[in-house]
């Protein structure tokens, strides 16, 4: 996690932790409880909150995955998602046409591919 994640985390602890507080003292306050009693509460409170809160957080950085360092991209076939399923050759990136935006596969403006055609593309994803 980095450090600016962090420092905002802190920041949002203690806010929750200043804001549980304060339920507690109005709280006690609306229940007619005395000063010391009232300053042991949100004193309790705070400390309770924020040790919880800290504690996730510590535990969560520490337990949680670690991002890698160096990754090299794969350039090789089939490692782009940018191919219609079943094609049978490798397309490289054609020009743009307006009648078609976007990723749409060019062949389906004629219709949906015939039932040998959708059986092939079904094997091929191994859903046979």
């Amino acid at each position: 996690m980095s450090d600016q994640n962090r420092e905002q985390y802190q920041v949002w602890a203690m806010r929750l932790s200043i804001g549980t507080t304060l339920i507690v003292v109005l709280l006690s306050w609306f229940n007619e409880l005395g000063l010391l009693n009232i300053i042991i509460r949100a004193g309790v409170s705070f400390g309770v909150i924020y040790v919880l809160m800290i504690g996730s957080l510590n535990l969560f950085e520490r337990t949680g995955p670690q991002k890698p360092q160096d990754t090299e991209l794969d350039t090789s076939r089939g490692s782009n998602i940018d191919f219609s399923v079943g094609d049978d050759e490798f397309s490289t990136p054609q020009e743009k046409d307006a009648e078609f935006p976007g990723q749409i596969d060019r062949d389906l403006s004629s219709g949906l591919p015939d039932s040998e055609r959708q059986a092939e593309i079904v094997r091929r994803m191994g859903w046979q």
